[in-house]
């Protein structure tokens, strides 16, 4: 039996077919629907800031976890600082260094983004928005007025990050270390944009001069502490806390290959230098690593290998609640050699770190 066809047949076929591959793509609900190469375009990994049905653990189905209860994330603390109000506030001091940067490079940049469109370019009260008559002008003649200059710090980082008046927060837009900036540069066009009228901070300054090297001398600003006891050439000389240091810095010991971290046995003394430096927060450390000269592991030169220890020896006081701030690992590896390098003893000694103090 022959089927014959015709143009009837034909377009019933065709519509078949076509009605059968719609019902067969139709989305609806959690159904997409046939795909093709759907891992083309939905991937298999989670996504960040997604819910999943499978992510019973995670509130609300997120496929990221929360973070543990009063924790705060690396970087973040200033978010939760100053919660009190305006009239506490006037207890608050700038923690920024007035330095020329902070002040004339940062601190006017950022008063340009924010700021000058109300405030103007010189603080007068003369930016645009203030002429074009949108807003009122504030109830102060400019940020030469006598109730700016008497205005607390405080209070004044409080107006910025909570709002006052007409004038809205700007917490979204300036994290707290720039709006302290801004702040500074308030100040400085309050006297006047005058550099005799206003008094700046020195400049931080990083020496680039390897710190064991240091003799009776200052790095950067800061006055070293020798942690010999014996002293010379002007160093400080700390009597039995600087024996105690030595002694436990010096049995801090890394393996022949173990340049990643120090030996199980180290702990304690450095829980001792942990105990030193809580009882004396004034004081900065300096952990400066070396290797064997000749020390190359997996493409790592020795100088590189001496400042993954100091790294490793800083992040473990760290975690014993010294802040990161009082801790400065350096690489001392090219500069100077403990021991002989064709004894195995000697090796040992290559593979050290030691500790100086400056405040």
């Amino acid at each position: 039996m022959k089927l014959k066809l015709n143009s009837v047949n034909v377009w019933i076929m065709a519509s078949v077919v076509a009605s059968t591959s719609m019902v067969g793509c139709t989305a609806g609900g959690n159904n997409p629907g046939l795909e093709y190469a759907p891992q083309m375009y939905i991937s298999k990994a989670y996504e960040a800031y997604t819910q999943r049905d499978e992510m019973q653990y995670n509130p609300y189905g997120m496929t990221m976890r929360v973070p543990v209860n009063g924790t705060v994330a690396r970087g973040q603390v200033g978010f939760f600082d100053y919660k009190e109000g305006y009239e506490a506030a006037a207890s608050w001091s700038n923690p920024v260094a007035a330095t020329r940067k902070n002040v004339l490079t940062d601190g006017k940049k950022l008063y340009n983004i924010n700021c000058q469109h109300c405030h103007g370019a010189t603080g007068k009260n003369d930016g645009g928005v203030i002429k074009s008559n949108q807003y009122a002008p504030p109830p102060w003649d400019g940020y030469s007025s006598d109730y700016i200059k008497n205005l607390p710090d405080g209070q004044a980082f409080h107006t910025i990050t909570f709002g006052k008046g007409n004038m809205g927060s700007h917490a979204y837009a300036l994290t707290p270390e720039e709006r302290w900036k801004v702040l500074h540069y308030v100040r400085f066009l309050g006297a006047g944009a005058d550099e005799k009228n206003f008094t700046f901070a020195q400049e931080e300054t990083k020496s680039t001069t390897q710190t064991m090297n240091v003799s009776g001398q200052t790095v950067g600003s800061e006055e070293l502490v020798d942690m010999n006891p014996k002293g010379m050439g002007g160093r400080i000389d700390l009597g039995a806390d600087a024996q105690k240091i030595q002694n436990a810095i010096g049995h801090v010991k890394f393996g022949a290959l173990q340049y990643l971290d120090f030996k199980k046995e180290s702990e304690p003394h450095l829980d001792v230098i942990a105990d030193f430096m809580k009882s004396h927060p004034e004081y900065k450390a300096v952990v400066t690593g070396y290797a064997a000269p000749s020390m190359n592991i997996g493409g790592k030169a020795a100088g590189e290998i001496g400042l993954i220890r100091a790294k490793t020896v800083c992040k473990y006081l760290a975690s014993k609640g010294i802040s990161m701030e009082h801790l400065t690992p350096k690489s001392g590896a090219d500069t100077e050699v403990a021991g002989s390098n064709e004894t195995k003893e000697g090796r040992e000694e290559n593979r050290r770190v030691e500790i100086y103090f400056i405040k």
